[in-house]
């Protein structure tokens, strides 16, 4: 039999080629580049992305990374109905909101976009469908909100908690009305959520006692379970994902007192990731656990922004760690 330093090696393996299939933690000799490798997990991290064109807070969000979608808001004022889109490394102009809003809520893609409620002044329920270039009338909402999380497609969206008080109250989508969907378990506003009308996450927000929560529900299409607590309680975050590969960023943690703090959910527990590059609150969330997009939003003093932040996700990767 084998022994494993006949199989492995007690020194450093010289290779003429990378190993088509390492391990993490293995390290070798590429003779061929010259290059010392070493095989590892990487942590997910943040990178600047292209600015947008407009500044604001309270921005409603859909799409991805690479396709990523902004519209509304408040620009401090005032409240705008500008809609930008994101190829991955710019913003460009889209079709104005029909309704300038803030506080809006928003799910799809960034050419089938579905914006949610907000803040006209006073609340809306207005909720508007986008085609890639331009917004139209959909079906209101049963109960005007602002500060609605938003999850799910243009034609199978949801509506989690509402404001301007904390609220239960859920409703469905199907592309041209609206339905009662199952009430969250405990009143909240500004959450956060993930996911698809019949597996979808809401996290965070803010209860009736004006306090931020750490809890989080899974959503099956009629009913809310408990899921496994953020690390760090906060409303006004940003989220991205699915139920079981969420990506929850920023947020509020007290008056004025933001956070840069960003988690992943694997369907039973959030985990600590690299923090954003600032603190981030009522910004925009879009894309994966794995791909996300991290727009808008207000800093410690509230004034609003224009940032963009985008998240790698980490994962295997094989590293140079020195070049002969």
């Amino acid at each position: 039999m084998s022994e494993y330093k006949e199989i492995k090696g007690i020194k450093v393996q010289d290779l003429s080629a990378d190993p088509p299939a390492p391990f993490v933690g293995q390290v070798w000799y590429n003779n061929s580049s010259g290059d010392l490798k070493y095989f590892a997990i990487q942590p997910g991290a943040w990178a600047t992305g292209g600015a947008m064109g407009t500044a604001r807070q309270a921005v409603g969000n859909a799409g991805t990374q690479t396709a990523g979608l902004a519209f509304g808001g408040n620009a401090n004022p005032p409240i705008t109905n500008v809609t930008e889109e994101y190829d991955g490394s710019a913003w460009t102009a889209g079709g104005n909101l029909g309704t300038a809003r803030s506080y809006v809520g928003g799910c799809g893609t960034q050419t089938a976009g579905l914006a949610i409620g907000g803040n006209l002044p006073g609340t809306t329920s207005a909720c508007e469908e986008y085609d890639g270039s331009a917004w139209t009338a959909g079906g209101s909402l049963n109960t005007a909100g602002n500060s609605i999380a938003g999850a799910g497609t243009q034609t199978a969206g949801l509506a989690i908690g509402r404001g301007p008080s904390a609220s239960t109250l859920v409703e469905e989508y199907d592309g041209s009305a609206w339905t009662a969907g199952g009430s969250l378990p405990f009143a909240r506003k500004a959450p956060a959520a993930a996911g698809i009308q019949t597996a979808a996450l809401a996290f965070g927000g803010e209860t009736p006692t004006e306090a931020q929560t750490a809890s989080t529900e899974e959503y099956d299409g009629s009913t809310w379970t408990a899921g496994g607590n953020l690390n760090t309680a906060r409303e006004r975050l940003s989220g991205a994902g699915i139920q079981t590969a969420a990506l929850a960023f920023g947020g509020s943690i007290g008056p004025s007192t933001y956070t840069a703090v960003a988690e992943e959910y694997d369907g039973s527990v959030w985990t600590n990731t690299s923090s954003l590059p600032a603190t981030f609150s009522h910004g925009g969330g879009a894309g994966t656990q794995t791909a996300g997009l991290a727009f808008g939003g207000r800093d410690p003093v509230n004034a609003v922004v224009n940032s963009t932040y985008e998240y790698d996700g980490g994962g295997p990767a094989t590293l140079i760690i020195g070049t002969n």
